[in-house]
């Protein structure tokens, strides 16, 4: 048998097999497997391969003579990333490492090469099913077979030459304690897939069918998700009435596992004919009052072939609707209520509608529920410290208050910290941790962020800028990358090139919406913004957010996500004597606003927290008195960009 028919490869990469194998085959036959694959590969491409495989295949061989399991460990080049036209020239699966490692013959690593070689790892780490399980670390190796360079370690990568390839090897070898991970599973191409946003998730229904089953988040949210059908069937069965609260950390999966469930098929089955004999033709709605998330996934759905305005509608105008004297009964037994903690109270709610007589969103929707036939289920989804807008304070208190004033018959199911508020009205509460999410799963690489952010907007005396420094770094050892910066054009050249060939990335630009001093730098939100295109469009279209051109505030992007953020700091929320002040922030014209730093620091809370692999701020340097501010957050842990 030939090296050649050893090799293990398939549509992933152009050479795969253990390292034996790799060191045993002639230079000829791997070179023609990774021309055949790579079609496109240049004269100077092929060059690259006769020069960088002979010294690859040598600390290769020499790796594998040093443990018995070594015969096992493997060699892939020209692997391809699972998001893009990106291969990384050749990855070796050792005892509990997988190492991705770029080549390259002069050694000359600009900052540029070595993001994106650094980039390669953080998505194996995330992407990759086998990757970041059982402590299996992924690091890059920059290894120049040519020109000699000196030897740096940074926390995700290793430069070398490839002299000392095998000692770096070896160092991250850990024979006897991990196994490595076989060649022919690590290249199976189902088990490399990028996770998907809510947007692609929701689109991916109406094109496919079906709910994306991504394994991060299906681990997450599977409890939950099967807890919540569990309490929907009782309901049913019960012929009752109850209120479900599924909370969780931003990013969590909330708005995920509320559009699963709206779109459960047992649902028809347990529907009850309409007065007109029929059965509801959606069961459950998914209703929300975040205005932008709403136009978002109506324009994605509309773009998909689905009827975005019955897949997801909004609160304020669902409460208009059934809130007449005559209005009809609610076609739906299932009402989930998105970010329910920042229910309208009823002062809000009689402003907005013009009704000095309506009641808190909560109670409207607990009066819905109890006209729906025989049984009805309200799903609150509850996130934390995101209450931003006027009127949204009363929190959890006003669900309480809602149910007790319904009367009698009434469950509640939630999260055991909500217990006390309903229980000591009297409630019926029944606490379960399965509904409650307290890990992320919207940042790729950033379980810790919404942590970092909250403690960062804080003024606690035992939250100094070395905590949050640490907690940054056990972010940037995740792969997360917090970055900071005083030169705005410098951010836009950085994002550009990161996400250049990368057209489905999504970044923008966010500011605070109480700002008044950006303006006066050309940053200004627009009167008019069509968020649907903003995070939708491709780089092509003028209201599309890669164009870093129009900024969108805290109320437009709660709820959403961009794969990298960049945030230019406003002058309303600046570090003064070491604290946070809100004397520059513009004034809340209408009144009510119990607690306007709260609102500031949970403003804030949502900007920093809306990237899924990164987030870069920009401190202007022409933004007066921010000099501490930025000191702040350097000394928080962001990384200046170079």
């Amino acid at each position: 048998m030939s090296s050649a028919a050893k090799n293990l490869a398939n549509e992933t990469c152009g050479w795969a097999s253990a390292f034996p194998v790799f060191k045993a085959a002639r230079l000829e036959d791997v070179v023609n497997a990774l021309t055949a694959f790579v079609q496109d590969a240049t004269p100077e491409q092929i060059r690259a391969w006769k020069s960088s495989v002979p010294p690859l295949q040598e600390a290769c061989g020499a790796a594998s003579q040093f443990d018995a399991t070594a015969v096992e460990y493997g060699a892939l080049l020209e692997y391809k990333m699972p998001d893009g036209p990106h291969r990384v020239d050749a990855v070796l699966l050792v005892s509990g490492a997988v190492l991705v490692l770029e080549l390259k013959g002069d050694g000359n690593w600009q900052p540029s090469y070595v993001e994106q070689a650094a980039d390669y790892a953080r998505r194996l780490y995330w992407y990759h099913s086998l990757c970041g399980e059982d402590q299996v670390r992924v690091h890059t190796l920059l290894v120049s077979y040519g020109q000699k360079g000196d030897e740096i370690e940074a926390e995700f990568h290793t430069r070398t030459n490839v002299e000392n390839l095998l000692n770096v090897i070896r160092r991250f070898d850990q024979p006897g304690k991990r196994k490595p991970i076989p060649v022919a599973k690590f290249i199976e191409p189902t088990l490399c897939q990028p996770s998907v946003s809510l947007v692609q998730a929701a689109r991916r229904f109406f094109s496919e069918h079906e709910l994306p089953h991504i394994k991060r988040i299906d681990d997450i949210t599977t409890a939950a998700v099967s807890r919540v059908t569990s309490e929907i069937h009782s309901a049913c069965e019960k012929k009752g009435r109850k209120l479900i609260l599924l909370s969780g950390v931003p990013g969590a999966g909330k708005t995920f596992v509320g559009l699963k469930i709206a779109h459960e098929a047992f649902l028809d089955d347990l529907a009850v004919p309409l007065a007109n004999g029929e059965k509801p033709t959606a069961p459950a709605v998914f209703l929300s009052g975040n205005k932008p998330l709403v136009e978002v996934l109506q324009y994605e759905l509309r773009k998909a072939g689905g009827e975005g305005r019955v897949f997801v509608r909004g609160v304020k105008d669902f409460v208009a609707k059934y809130s007449k004297p005559r209005s009809p009964v609610p076609p739906h037994h299932v009402l989930i209520f998105d970010e329910a903690q920042r229910a309208w109270d009823a002062a809000r709610v009689q402003a907005k509608h013009k009704d000095a007589k309506a009641v808190s969103e909560p109670e409207a929707f607990v009066r819905f529920a109890s006209r729906i036939p025989d049984w009805s289920v309200v799903m609150g989804l509850i996130g934390e410290g995101q209450e931003i807008h006027t009127g949204e304070e009363g929190g959890m208190n006003l669900w309480a208050e809602a149910i007790e004033r319904s009367g009698p018959g009434w469950e509640v199911v939630g999260p055991a910290r909500y217990g006390a508020l309903f229980s000591s009205r009297g409630i019926s509460y029944a606490a379960t941790d399965d509904l409650h999410l307290a890990k992320s799963v919207r940042f790729n690489f950033a379980s810790g962020l919404s942590e970092w952010a909250a403690k960062l907007v804080e003024d606690s005396l035992s939250t100094d800028a070395q905590s949050l420094a640490l907690l940054a770094g056990e972010l940037r050892a995740q792969g997360y990358q917090i970055r900071i910066t005083r030169d705005l054009d410098k951010a836009k050249t950085f994002l550009w090139e990161k996400y250049d060939k990368l057209p489905d990335a999504r970044f923008g630009l966010m500011i605070s919406s109480r700002d008044r001093d950006l303006e006066d730098l050309g940053i200004e939100e627009p009167a008019f913004i069509r968020t649907g295109p903003w995070y939708a469009d491709p780089q092509a279209s003028v209201n599309s957010c890669r164009r870093l051109m129009d900024p969108v505030t805290e109320f437009a992007a709660q709820g959403l996500e961009l794969d990298h953020t960049l945030l230019v700091w406003g002058g309303d929320f600046l570090r003064q004597q070491g604290k946070w002040d809100l004397s520059r922030s513009k004034k809340y014209q209408r009144g009510g606003v119990k607690d306007p730093m709260q609102l500031r620091r949970n403003a804030y809370r949502v900007l920093l927290t809306r990237g899924r692999e990164g987030l870069l701020i920009c401190v202007h340097q022409q933004l007066a008195g921010a000099d501490e501010t930025f000191d702040f957050l350097v000394a928080a842990g962001c990384e200046v960009l170079a």
